[in-house]
């Protein structure tokens, strides 16, 4: 059971988004209350990270939006995103690490300082952004950048540009890997640069995101043991991972990753067009 408790009183979680945009320095504080399944959702939350992980590894993205999805059968979105972002900026930063040698720093470094600014104008609005049309507009996207690279290609803009823009993406939507992906200039990367540095630039995002959601007022004191957990499951994951990307040739690698990105567009369109029209 969640709480969101205030000085004395107990408010609906669903109020939390315009609660926070009205009240932008006040201090919200999420309570776990104890039940029985506690240790049941540590485990869950232990396979799912592990999982995604690996498939992060693997493909280059996917599972950052698949343990978004996952995560959010057990948590509220206010908390949701925040704690989903702890989790892919340790899985993403330990990847980065692994493949630290393919880092591309010369396009990486002013891509962050993009992402920074990006989080830090984007995070005083974040509750007033209708994230379903959004979410559309970002799968309508990514299938574009995918499928027609040489009409509309996100790697031809400038790193900064493309660090604000995803980045600011990121604090309202949670996981924004395919359009990080899609704006990387990976066409003469090999696969261990595309995954050292995608890791490295997706890792200071959540971070960013994080910081964002702590600026408005989230705390994730009670949630210690679900941080743990996905750290655990992460680094286990990446480890696995990392071991079977050395065995996937170059150009199945990026087959692969052109079809991870066309499913998770499509999935992107799908879902929020079915929301816009229900």
């Amino acid at each position: 059971m969640l709480r969101v408790v205030y000085a004395t009183s107990v408010i609906d979680r669903r109020d939390f988004r315009i609660l926070t945009g009205a009240n932008l320095k006040r201090r919200y504080r999420f309570v776990r209350t104890p039940g029985r399944h506690f240790l049941n959702e540590l485990v869950i939350l232990a396979g799912i990270a592990t999982l995604t992980s690996v498939i992060t590894a693997l493909a280059g993205l996917g599972g950052g939006m698949l343990l978004l999805a996952l995560m959010a059968q057990i948590f509220p979105p206010a908390i949701l995103i925040p704690l989903h972002g702890i989790a892919q900026c340790f899985s993403n930063a330990s990847r980065g690490i692994l493949f630290r040698k393919g880092i591309q720093k010369a396009y990486l470094l002013p891509f962050l300082l993009g992402s920074l600014a990006g989080a830090a104008l984007i995070a005083p609005f974040v509750v007033f952004i209708p994230a379903t049309v959004g979410a559309l507009l970002l799968g309508v996207f990514v299938l574009l950048t995918t499928w027609f690279p040489n009409q509309l290609s996100a790697e031809k803009l400038p790193s900064w540009l493309s660090g604000a823009v995803t980045s600011g993406l990121g604090v309202v939507f949670g996981a924004v890997g395919p359009m990080v992906m899609s704006a990387l200039p990976k066409q003469h990367w090999s696969k261990e640069e595309i995954t050292g540095t995608y890791g490295v630039a997706t890792a200071f995002q959540h971070g960013f995101k994080v910081l964002a959601y702590i600026a408005v007022g989230v705390q994730l004191n009670d949630y210690l043991a679900h941080i743990v957990v996905l750290f655990v499951g992460a680094w286990v994951g990446t480890l696995i991972g990392a071991r079977l990307l050395m065995q996937v040739s170059e150009v199945g690698f990026k087959r692969l990753l052109k079809w991870v990105l066309t499913l998770l567009g499509i999935r992107l369109v799908l879902i929020n067009a079915w929301s816009l029209l229900a």
